[in-house]
């Protein structure tokens, strides 16, 4: 089984209520996978679905088939998974999606509340370690290969067995933060939360929040588990544990995060709907954008729209979203948000690639945050995870397809098409600039190496010194002379570090076909780790598009709003994740 961290996500109607909270549980799955965690997604029907289903079963008699009523039920937990795939996919992140009897849940007793007895682990271990994994929850077969349900709320006891069996942590993700002495949809005073609860008091007090099943089979494997909200940075630890209760400020006292976007175009109008859709956690204090009426028509609160960005940022803001793009004018707002102390997001990777160093030496790094991660690879955690690998293993070559233009114009020249319709098909598949010669010449890529080689080697590479072999200078005659031998045309960036000279290159190659990135078509990103301890670790998603860019900045915005909840929180209380991080995992 593999030693990388892994973690279940349990999803279940009650925060899956239709489609329209499918971004939710996508950056929940995101917020864990760019911490370096294989993720496991364990997803009930949406709310209300499987009473509907079971009403319409009920409609041809009280006793019916019990498989063909588990057959049925089944089928809302599949359109969950299913969509909720897309939702990724949309994000630019890869998911596989494991059927029922991919996963093996084998069940005996009861045909609509039985009892799991094994599962295929090994095929779920062996998914984990390409893609997120979406399994449906709440299903299993018999020996006989009939389907199986596993109670109501089962979808806990799915994400709690293969938890178990995988050795990984687990979240069951509710409607509240935790599990509280008594109901607070119930209470008139907000009820204390349990920090830490043992399976006693679980089985006492959560037996509407927590299948009893569930938790008797944690108990039973001395398993612990944690209950959380969606983008909750507090829980409630269950285990073998004393009852301890919270000292965080309730969520709903908690002040949101005020954020001022500077530019509302594709990427920019993305972040500003999903920070919209969460009013209890940001706040937009404004947003600048130039054409007023255009910002309007494309759905901004007319309230909201500056043209003023100095004013916007020495207002009450706490983080400046920049996302106008360009070096001069961007590159004066970044660093006077960072001198006024406030917290910068950025996906600018031309403007951060030259003046890193000089933006970071503006800024307190306890009391100021500086983020960056879409400017390499969009939604790839490309930047994440080098940071993660030199603290840990360190890096000894990052090699990889870091411009999905590129990339995209690539599989058009291997099928034969013209240079110059590929660069057009680019374009109007939304990929490419209407000036897409960074792309072409291999200078944004060797943009993003300058900012990986920083992340991983701690190294200083100048951008004129990486060596560079763009399309450019590449023929179609190259493409299609590597698709017949049996190979595959690709831009490879590569960055080695050797005792402690680094070096670097951008350059269009033929690939063998079990080389890792042979395999990489369309805009899709992919980065191979090579570390000292001989380990290799892959990240892999589409670097560019609406959805992936946005996904990230709001992952860097959201990193901000827990470090304000660290530090919002009085000097007695547990710091976030303690129990957690003492089971050596981290929020």
């Amino acid at each position: 089984m593999s030693k990388e961290r892994t973690i279940v996500l349990k999803f279940g109607g009650s925060v899956l209520h239709g489609e329209a909270d499918l971004p939710l549980a996508v950056h929940e799955i995101y917020r864990y996978w760019r911490q370096g965690y294989r993720v496991l997604a364990v997803v009930s029907a949406f709310e209300g679905t499987t009473d509907e289903l079971l009403a319409r079963a009920e409609k041809y008699g009280p006793d019916g088939n019990d498989h063909a009523v588990a057959t049925l039920l089944a089928t809302g937990e599949a359109v969950t998974a299913a969509l909720l795939s897309s939702a990724l996919k949309r994000s630019g992140i890869h998911s596989k999606i494991l059927a029922p009897h991919q996963v093996g849940i084998l069940t005996e007793g009861d045909p609509l509340d039985g009892e799991i007895i094994d599962a295929n682990i090994a095929a779920v271990d062996r998914a984990l370690d390409g893609s997120i994994v979406i399994v449906s929850g709440f299903v299993g077969v018999n020996a006989d290969g009939d389907t199986t349900l596993l109670g109501r709320g089962g979808t806990d006891l799915t994400a709690l067995y293969l938890a178990n069996s995988l050795a990984a942590r687990c979240v069951l993700v509710k409607d509240v933060e935790g599990l509280f002495e008594t109901n607070p949809a119930l209470s008139t005073i907000r009820p204390r939360r349990f920090s830490t609860v043992s399976y006693k008091t679980t089985l006492e007090r959560g037996g509407e929040l927590v299948q009893p099943k569930a938790v008797e089979f944690a108990a039973k494997e001395k398993l612990d588990f944690e209950i959380a909200s969606l983008g909750s940075g507090v829980s409630t630890f269950v285990g073998d544990l004393e009852d301890s209760f919270a000292s965080d400020v309730a969520e709903e006292l908690r002040r949101p995060l005020k954020v001022a976007l500077l530019g509302c175009g594709v990427v920019g109008y993305g972040v500003y709907e999903r920070l919209r859709a969460m009013p209890q956690k940001f706040e937009i204090t404004g947003v600048v954008n130039l054409h007023r009426e255009r910002a309007i028509e494309r759905g901004i609160e007319p309230s909201l729209i500056r043209s003023d960005a100095v004013e916007l940022i020495e207002g009450d803001c706490d983080v400046v979203v920049e996302l106008i793009g360009g070096k001069f004018a961007a590159g004066q707002f970044i660093r006077h948000a960072l001198s006024k102390g406030k917290g910068v997001v950025s996906a600018n990777k031309a403007l951060i690639s030259e003046n890193d160093v000089s933006l970071l030496e503006l800024i307190d790094p306890r009391d100021v945050s500086f983020r960056y991660s879409a400017a390499v690879g969009g939604v790839l955690p490309a930047l994440e995870t080098a940071r993660r690998l030199a603290k840990t293993s360190q890096p000894t070559v990052i090699r990889g397809i870091i411009n999905g233009t590129s990339n995209f114009i690539c599989g058009r020249l291997e099928d034969g098409e013209d240079f110059y319709d590929s660069i057009k098909a680019a374009q109007d598949a939304g990929f490419a600039e209407a000036d897409p010669t960074l792309d072409i010449d291999g200078s944004d890529a060797a943009q993003k190496l300058v900012l990986l080689a920083r992340s991983a080697f701690g190294s200083d590479i100048a951008f004129d010194d990486i060596s560079r072999r763009g399309l450019e200078n590449a023929s179609g005659s190259e493409a299609l002379s590597a698709r017949e031998a049996g190979k595959s045309f690709r831009v490879v960036a590569e960055c080695r570090a050797d005792g402690g000279e680094v070096t670097a290159s951008v350059a269009a190659t033929s690939l063998d076909a079990l080389d890792p990135l042979a395999d990489i078509h369309g805009a899709e990103n992919i980065i191979v780790f090579e570390t000292e301890d001989g380990g290799r670790h892959v990240v892999r998603g589409r670097g560019a598009g609406r959805y992936a860019t946005a996904e990230a900045v709001l992952g860097d915005i959201f990193d901000i709003y827990y470090e304000t909840l660290e530090k919002d929180r009085p000097e007695y209380a547990p710091q976030l994740g303690e129990s957690c991080q003492a089971q050596g995992a981290t929020i």
